[in-house]
């Protein structure tokens, strides 16, 4: 067992070292590649008959998506009424630009960097490898217009992203999705209320009685290091799959992450509220391959999703998490559905995003047609879903397993019958044998159905696990080494899975399941092939789509 573990981690460390060193070994003045995609590109549209009526929005003489020419776009008003407009991304109102003459519409690309060149949204000295683009980034062009009557009432905002000449750019523009994501400025840069900056919170921590040179660029009190409602904006949100709209929609939006909050490209947490529009994400954003597993039927809304980064892996693959994740999504616990997508922020390239669950009473719900309220979730042994009663019964729980001896078979049975231990067996042998060194006290969630219902075998009061965050590991940064004793590292921690692994152990049961488990994941979940084929297919549909988000 123990060479099975060491043959994997050392087979992660050369692969996907040679994925990093493939994904970084090229120039940083590359030129994107010029195929032909298959994205249907549409030539300038021919304008269409309008009737409006008063108090509705504005029409558009064309649909965003993609063009292979300019064209000039023709704005219809409703009567006794004026139509101004926006192209920043910022909400128009009646000091916007009023709409008199058609708007024309070209590729941007090469005007001057206008958000990419902001330097606030980073510690000066993070990495000094880190700096504003060297070259112009790509441009679309996102129109938001709003009718307006003689009565000052405004029409809701109709937003259309453009992007033009586009099938003629990167390969990766029409093999993944798009996001285009416009939020107003202020609402991203303003040093009191922005929450992509360092901003007033990290000011004030400079000049204030805290401040402590010795702190870490990575862990530096910033705006883009608040949490909660308080620090929640509206965005539009367009979402463009075979080069055409697929949805648009108002969400609110977050920054999300831990240390790498403090990259210059943040993470994002969406969010439907009614209050913006629409309560779900309506759309299968996981192409059919997501399904809730009592029901059979594709998960296709959400209330919330997450726009990662790469986490820790940022800096290198991008993918890290993902293959982790993907190589064990068969077994006996909860992973998250990942799609890869290209965003535009205020109208400029901002790079590779993968489109993520995010770990919430709906993300729960989807997978086991469990009613959220019925939810409880730990995540980092604090209670991040349900209620204090069920984070005391959580709390009972461990208490009885540190102080239960469960050589004897009766106690390991009702410890059974309290948690999935095949799962965590399961869990636990896949995050020990990638030598995840963000997990055990960090980056670990366990859920339960509160009520148990008899027709839903996940509704069962048992225990269940997740993972998630798994790309510390590899030996990334250097770390997380294949010669680490991974399983001593987990045991000596202070956890409730360090807790529950170290009371297990004392039963002869799991000892003998838990060794045929790890083998098997070994064996098959990280067999050579499979991890090599994997990480060959991921670096070839992510290369360029990294190197120019680096870039």
């Amino acid at each position: 067992m123990k060479s099975s573990l060491n043959r994997f981690a050392a087979l992660s460390l050369t692969a996907l070292s040679a994925g990093c060193l493939l994904l970084s070994g090229c120039s940083q003045n590359r030129q994107a590649p010029q195929p032909q995609p298959e994205t249907t590109a549409q030539t300038e549209p021919a304008v269409p008959e309008i009737t409006l009526h008063a108090g509705d929005a504005p029409a558009f003489s064309a649909a965003g998506g993609f063009y292979s020419e300019p064209f000039d776009l023709t704005l219809f008003i409703p009567p006794d009424a004026a139509v101004y407009y926006t192209t920043d991304g910022s909400e128009p109102t009646a000091d916007s630009t009023k709409y008199e003459s058609p708007i024309h519409i070209a590729d941007r690309s090469a005007e001057p960097n206008g958000i990419s060149m902001k330097t606030d949204i980073a510690p000066a000295d993070s990495d000094p490898e880190i700096s504003a683009p060297k070259t112009a980034v790509d441009k679309i062009t996102v129109i938001r217009a709003v009718a307006v009557d003689g009565q000052g009432t405004r029409s809701e905002t109709v937003t259309q992203t453009y992007f033009v000449g586009f099938d003629q750019k990167a390969k990766y523009y029409s093999e993944y999705p798009i996001i285009s994501m416009t939020v107003n400025e202020a609402d991203l840069y303003d040093s009191e209320t922005g929450i992509y900056v360092l901003g007033k919170t990290y000011e004030n921590w400079r000049s204030g009685a805290e401040y402590d040179p010795d702190v870490p660029p990575y862990f530096m009190p910033a705006n883009y290091t608040q949490h909660g409602k308080e620090w929640e904006r509206e965005a539009n949100l367009q979402y463009i799959a075979d080069g055409k709209l697929a949805l648009s929609q108002n969400v609110g939006i977050r920054i999300h992450g831990g240390a790498t909050r403090s990259y210059p490209q943040k993470s994002f947490n969406l969010y439907a509220r009614s209050k913006y529009g629409e309560p779900k994400l309506a759309f299968d954003f996981f192409s059919g391959t997501l399904r809730n597993a009592v029901t059979g039927n594709a998960v296709t809304e959400f209330d919330t999703l997450m726009l990662r980064n790469g986490g820790n892996d940022a800096l290198f693959t991008r993918f890290r998490d993902k293959l982790n994740q993907a190589l064990v999504a068969d077994r006996q616990f909860l992973t998250q559905a990942m799609t890869p997508c290209t965003v535009f922020l205020n109208g400029e390239f901002w790079g590779h995003y993968e489109i993520t669950e995010k770990l919430d009473a709906d993300f729960i719900h989807a997978h086991y047609d469990i009613p959220k309220q019925n939810i409880c979730m730990i995540k980092k042994d604090e209670l991040e879903e349900g209620t204090d009663a069920d984070f005391t019964e959580w709390t009972k729980l461990r208490e009885w397993i540190r102080e239960t001896d469960f050589s004897d078979s009766a106690a390991y049975e009702q410890l059974c019958s309290s948690v999935d231990m095949q799962g965590f067996m399961d869990y636990m042998s896949s995050e020990i044998y990638m030598n995840n060194a963000n997990w055990g006290e960090s980056n670990s969630a366990m859920w339960r159905a509160s009520v148990t219902d008899q027709q839903n075998a996940y509704a069962d009061g048992k225990w269940r696990f997740i993972m998630f965050d798994t790309e510390y590991s590899t030996g990334i940064y250097g770390q997380a080494q294949p010669n680490e004793d991974s399983f001593e590292t987990i045991l000596r921690q202070d956890s409730f899975l360090s807790d529950l692994f170290r009371g297990a152990l004392k039963s002869s049961t799991f000892r003998q399941q838990f060794r045929q488990t790890f083998t098997e994941i070994a064996d098959s979940n990280f067999a050579p092939e499979k991890v090599n084929a994997e990480i060959d297919r991921l670096e070839a549909g992510y290369h360029d789509m990294v190197i120019d988000t680096y870039n």
